[in-house]
């Protein structure tokens, strides 16, 4: 098998958003991303957003399998 992409969804809430929480996806991040990384991240994404809270997140890894 071979890395193919890996995705993170990042889960912030917000009494703005409908149900209180809003999910957004960012796609070909690195392969493998530490903790350090995601937190640094949606540490910045607060800095850019309107009160946002940073509620947790989802790493989906994409691999490849050749039929060789």
């Amino acid at each position: 098998m071979s890395w193919k992409k890996t995705s993170i969804m990042i889960i912030m809430g917000n009494e703005k958003y409908p149900k209180g929480k809003k999910i957004t996806t960012f796609n070909n991040i690195v392969a493998e991303p530490t903790a350090e990384q995601i937190k640094l991240f949606a540490e910045g994404l607060q800095l850019l957003s309107d009160g946002d809270t940073f509620l947790g997140s989802e790493i989906i890894k994409h691999d490849a399998l050749s039929a060789e």
